[in-house]
């Protein structure tokens, strides 16, 4: 069943990869809709400058690697509320469940996001706007994650996307792919193609979605001397209209409780670097984690901040 599945999922991501590098070769995706796609979600990857490809065993990995949720025992939830630059924000729900084991995982995801009070105005100059909409978008999507062979896990998420701009809306279907390679055990290699699909439209107009190429490394430190943990994170981002991008991150974790971080993102022009803290705690056989993200932005769009809370049950 095992060797079934992982050859299903082999062939998922090699079937879709040269769809989407044809558009890139071919200039056929300079337009992008649904651009909330190219955020962050999720306080701790945030807080390490989006470096996330490769982390395992972590609910919110369904955001940045559906082959992250590998590893996951029994129940994880976490919830994570983003107020970004302009007054807009964005809601993230994220759960994960085992089953057979911890290697192969189910999970479930829903991001909602809102911009408000958009002005309307007359094509004609005019000091008033004729009136004020809000625009929202919402994801909803499926992840399956499984370990195929010794040392190797795989994932894929499916999705449903919607978008509403005043009374104009659009919708359609995506998809996630990703691998993750753990030869030592405290170092992995990830590599997902988020938001694949084919072109969508939004009345009259006809669009792509911001699909994303990630591939990275994480590498942890343990000092049991010191009752710490250091991890390190580097990922190369090659969003589909853009050049590429590089995201560097790093958490110090202190006694097991209170959690450090900090975050580069490089070839982008408004923002850099990012700060993060965390902590974790148990309480009645629950874990629970609380993690804050801060990332300043040179621009006056303003700043993100986003606040996550963690609850795991084994």
């Amino acid at each position: 069943m095992r060797r079934k599945t992982a050859i299903i999922l082999i062939f998922l991501f090699f079937a879709w990869e040269p769809f989407a590098l044809r558009a890139v070769a071919f200039g056929e995706a300079k337009d992008s809709g649904f651009s909330f796609l190219k955020f962050g979600m999720g306080a701790r990857a945030v807080g390490m400058g989006g470096a996330f490809v490769a982390q395992s065993a972590e609910v919110t990995s369904a955001w940045w690697n559906p082959a992250g949720l590998s590893g996951i025992e029994r129940m994880h939830f976490s919830f994570t509320h983003n107020q970004w630059f302009q007054d807009i924000t964005a809601e993230y729900f994220a759960s994960a469940m085992n089953f057979k084991g911890p290697a192969n995982v189910l999970g479930l995801s829903i991001a909602l996001t809102k911009i408000p009070d958009i002005e309307m105005r007359r094509e004609a100059p005019s000091s008033e706007p004729v009136a004020l909409f809000d625009a929202h978008d919402a994801v909803f999507g499926f992840t399956y994650a499984s370990q195929i062979v010794n040392k190797v896990d795989l994932g894929i998420t499916a999705k449903w996307l919607y978008e509403k701009i005043d009374i104009h809306s659009a919708s359609g279907l995506g998809f996630d792919l990703g691998g993750i390679y753990s030869p030592l055990e405290n170092l992995r290699f990830g590599l997902a193609v988020l938001n694949l699909g084919q072109k969508m439209k939004f009345e009259t107009e006809r669009f792509f979605l911001p699909t994303l190429y990630r591939v990275g490394g994480m590498y942890l430190v343990e000092r049991k001397s010191l009752h710490s943990d250091f991890m390190f994170g580097l990922d190369l981002v090659k969003p589909r209209d853009e050049e590429v991008k590089i995201h560097l991150g790093g958490e110090v974790c202190l006694y097991q409780a209170l959690k450090t971080r900090l975050g580069y993102q490089g070839g982008y022009d408004d923002k850099d670097l990012s700060f993060g803290l965390g902590t974790t705690f148990r309480k009645y056989g629950i874990g629970y984690s609380l993690d804050y993200a801060y990332l300043p932005h040179s621009s006056d769009l303003g700043n993100v901040h986003s606040v996550s809370l963690k609850i795991e049950m084994k």
